[in-house]
C-alpha cells in the first residue's frame, strides 16, 4: 500500500509540474496568437512542444496541436518566417497558400508580444506572491561572514569571521545565498582578481576593502574537477568560484549519533558550537567540514549549553559500511562528527510580502546578469551551469515537495517568465528578438529579407539552439542522478572497552 501511496504521490506531482511548466509556455504562445489575429496574420498552427504534432486539431483554421519534442512551442504565421524544417511540414499535396506580405511594424508587434505576455504573466505571479508570501531563510537576511575555511582565499586575504559583507566589486550585496544580489552569485560572477569585498567590521569605524586573490580554476574543487573522466565532466558541471566562507546561520546540535565522535566527546542535543580550534565560529555545521579535513585527530570545540561554557574534545572518525554492500558507499568513506543540526529558531524562516513590481525587476535584473557572467570569458559562471527544460522542470518537481510548495512555485514562476522573456529578447533568428531584429532591418532597408535565406538561418539557428538545449539538459540528468542516490544510515563501531 505504500508503494502504491508512493507511485500515485509522484505521478500526481509530476502531472503538476507538467500544468505548471507548460502553462507558463502556453501564455507566452498566446501573446503571439493574440497579437497576430489583431494585426490581421494568417496563423497556420497553435503547438505546444516542437516537431510533429503527436496530437492535433482543427478549429476555425487553426491547427492546435502537442508535439513530441518537449522543448517549448510556437505559433507557425506563414507571413512572419517559414518554418517547415522545425515545426513540421504541410500535408504532401497540400499547396501553400499565397498570403500578402506583412508590414515590419506588424512583425515587431507579433514579436513583442510573447515575452510581454510572459512579463506579464510574471507580474501576475508576482502579485500572487505579495499576498501568500514567500519564505524567507536566514541565510537571505543576513551578509555576516559566520565561517571561514582555513586556509582558502579568503582567510589568506585577511577577512574574518563577524565581517558584514556590504559590496562585493563595487556591487551591493543582500543576502548570502542565492540569485543575484548575494554574496555566492557575486562571488561567481565577479570578473576580475582580485575580488574586491567591502565590509563592516566590529570594532572598525569606516567600512574595510579586503582585495581577496582568488583565479577562477584554482582550488580544491577545480583540482577535483580536473581529476573527473570525459564521461564526468560531461554529464557534470564545473565547480563555482569560491573563497571559502559561510554565513552566519544559528544552528543547534539537533541528535548526536550513538558511539560516534559527538557521544564520545560529550555532546548533547541543544548545544551551539561557538569556536573550532580556537577560532570563533557563527556557523556550527561547519564542524562537518573540520571533520573530514582531521580523521583521527582531536579537534577542540567551544559550546554554549545554557549558560554554561564548555570546551569538548571531539575527534572525528568514519561511520562504519552498510555489511550487505558489497563495494562502500563513497558518501560514508569521510570523517564525520556523529552530530545533527536544525535552527535554534524553529521561527527562523519568516514571511516576506515583496511588492510585485520590485520582484518583477529583480528578476529581470537577475536574468540580465546571467547572460552578462555567461559572456564574461573571466567570469566563473559559464554555459554548463545553466539548465533546460528538464532542469526546470525538475526544480518545480522538488519545489512540490516543500513545506513552503505553493509559495516557493509562485516566486520561481516569476524568475521563470522574466526569464524566459529575457532570453526570447535576444536578438538571434527563430527568437522573438530575432524577428524583432529582421523588421527592424526590413523597415531601414525598405524590403524583407528572401524566404530562402530567412529559412536557412533560422534552420541554422534553431539547430544549434536544439543543441544547446541538449547539451545543457544532459548536465541536468547527470545532476538528477548524482542526487538522487538512497540515503544510507550512519552507524558508528562501538566505543572499544576501555577506550
Amino acid at each position: 500500500m505504500t508503494e502504491l501511496y508512493t507511485v500515485l504521490r509522484f505521478l500526481g506531482t509530476l502531472a503538476l509540474v507538467l500544468v505548471v511548466f507548460n502553462f507558463v509556455i502556453l501564455v507566452h504562445e498566446w501573446g503571439h496568437f493574440l497579437a497576430a489575429r489583431w494585426r490581421g496574420l494568417k496563423v497556420e498552427k497553435f503547438q505546444i512542444w516542437m516537431g510533429n504534432p503527436i496530437w492535433k486539431r482543427t478549429y476555425n483554421g487553426v491547427q492546435y496541436g502537442l508535439g513530441w519534442l518537449p522543448i517549448g512551442g510556437f505559433v507557425a504565421l506563414p507571413q512572419m518566417a517559414p518554418m517547415e524544417a522545425i515545426e513540421g511540414r504541410s500535408e504532401d499535396g497540400e499547396p501553400r497558400e499565397i498570403l500578402p506580405p506583412v508590414k515590419p511594424i506588424d512583425k515587431i508587434i507579433v514579436a513583442f508580444a510573447g515575452p510581454l505576455f510572459s512579463a506579464m504573466l510574471a507580474l501576475f505571479f508576482a502579485t500572487l506572491v505579495m499576498f501568500v508570501g514567500k519564505p524567507q531563510s536566514p541565510h537571505e537576511r543576513t551578509t555576516t561572514i559566520g565561517y571561514m575555511k582555513p586556509g582558502a582565499p579568503a582567510e589568506k586575504a585577511g577577512l574574518q569571521v563577524g565581517d558584514k559583507i556590504l559590496e562585493i566589486d563595487g556591487r551591493k550585496v543582500r543576502s548570502f545565498m542565492g540569485l543575484h544580489g548575494s554574496v555566492q552569485w557575486g562571488v561567481a560572477s565577479s570578473e576580475g582578481n582580485p575580488i574586491h569585498f567591502l565590509v563592516e567590521r566590529p570594532g572598525v569605524a569606516a567600512p574595510v576593502d579586503v582585495p581577496v586573490d582568488a583565479p577562477v580554476g584554482q582550488g580544491v574543487g577545480f583540482d577535483d574537477w580536473n581529476k573527473l573522466s570525459w564521461w564526468g565532466r560531461l554529464i557534470g558541471r564545473p565547480p563555482l568560484r569560491m573563497v571559502g566562507v559561510a554565513p552566519a546561520l544559528d544552528f543547534k546540535v539537533k541528535e548526536v549519533a550513538k558511539n560516534g565522535p559527538g557521544e564520545r566527546a560529550g555532546f548533547k542535543p541543544g548545544d551551539v558550537i561557538t569556536a573550532i580550534n580556537g577560532k570563533a565560529v557563527l556557523n556550527g555545521t561547519l564542524i562537518y567540514e573540520i571533520a573530514e579535513q582531521n580523521e583521527g585527530k582531536p579537534v577542540s570545540v567551544g559550546v554554549k549549553r545554557g549558560a554554561e561554557s564548555l570546551e569538548l574534545t571531539l575527534v572525528p572518525v568514519k561511520p562504519l559500511q552498510p555489511a550487505d554492500r558489497k563495494e562502500p558507499v563513497k558518501a560514508l568513506d569521510e570523517a564525520m562528527p556523529g552530530l545533527s543540526f536544525e535552527m535554534a529558531d524553529p521561527k527562523a524562516v519568516i514571511m516576506t510580502h515583496p511588492n510585485p513590481f520590485e520582484l518583477v525587476s529583480s528578476a529581470a535584473v537577475n536574468s540580465f546578469s546571467n547572460l552578462r557572467a555567461m559572456l564574461t570569458p573571466s567570469s566563473g559562471v559559464k554555459v554548463a551551469h545553466m539548465s533546460g527544460p528538464v532542469g526546470i522542470m525538475n526544480l518545480y518537481y522538488n519545489l512540490v515537495q516543500s513545506d513552503y510548495a505553493l509559495h516557493l512555485i509562485l516566486f520561481f514562476s516569476v524568475v521563470l517568465n522574466m526569464g524566459l522573456a529575457f532570453f526570447n529578447m535576444l536578438p538571434l533568428p527563430v527568437l522573438d528578438g530575432g524577428h524583432i531584429t529582421m523588421s527592424l532591418i526590413e523597415m531601414i532597408r525598405g524590403k524583407a529579407a528572401s524566404l530562402r535565406v530567412m529559412e536557412v538561418v533560422q534552420t541554422a539557428c534553431v539547430l544549434v539552439l536544439l543543441s544547446f538545449v541538449a547539451f545543457v539538459s544532459l548536465k541536468d540528468i547527470g545532476g538528477i542522478a548524482s542526487s538522487d542516490e538512497a540515503p544510507v544510515k550512519i552507524e558508528f563501531a562501538p566505543v572499544p572497552a576501555g577506550g
